[in-house]
């Protein structure tokens, strides 16, 4: 498991990065033990997502029609799953693109920043999502500050990237893009699978 040393030196980094200071990437474990490690900080944002899952819920039950509803069950093992294909998509896609994207050098580099990146980019969504389940929020302003926090985490996400794989605006861009795509890619195929679970 994770010592609590490298969590927080490794946290640490990760809010540098989102400061977008020069000096994060050195807070990280770049080694090979390092990278495989830090697919485990997935643990750590699981609070937040579970939050962000159960908020989700209720929004979705508001705007269905009774008896239109997914099934509990399926609900959650669609999330479930999906956040479990979406941690390793990404990694397995660029694993496969590196050299002929010539960031063979830096991708193990961003591999890990960004895994544990995605627990201080889950934080906003996991306050949202505890401010819907006790009801300080309403459905509408929910939506408002998520898309106020996409856009948070998509120019976080941006400076991972650029600071990373060390790579120009345009480049880290294209990787912001791509992952967003995957995981829109691995939402909506999961929902159609899911699509049948109807109470």
């Amino acid at each position: 498991m994770l010592d609590r040393d490298e969590i927080t030196r490794s946290l640490t980094g990760a809010w540098h990065l989102f400061l977008d200071r020069p000096d994060a990437m050195r807070y990280f474990d770049l080694s090979v033990e390092g990278f495989w490690r830090s697919f485990r900080a997935i643990v750590l944002l699981l609070p937040a997502y579970i939050l962000s899952t159960l908020a989700e819920r209720v929004i979705t039950l508001a705007n269905t029609p009774v008896g239109g509803e997914q099934d509990a069950t399926a609900f959650f093992l669609d999330s479930a799953i999906g956040l479990g294909v979406d941690w390793i998509a990404l990694p397995v896609l660029l694993a496969l693109a590196a050299r002929p994207l010539g960031i063979q050098r830096t991708y193990a580099a961003f591999i890990v920043a960004r895994n544990w990146a995605s627990v201080i980019a889950l934080v906003p969504y996991g306050i949202i999502g505890l401010l819907v389940i006790v009801g300080v929020v309403d459905i509408e302003v929910a939506n408002i500050l998520m898309l106020v926090a996409l856009m948070l985490v998509l120019r976080y996400n941006f400076l991972v990237a650029r600071r990373a794989l060390d790579v120009g605006i345009g480049f880290a861009v294209g990787i912001v893009v791509l992952d967003l795509a995957v995981s829109l890619t691995i939402a909506l195929s999961l929902d159609s699978v899911f699509a049948g679970q109807a109470g």
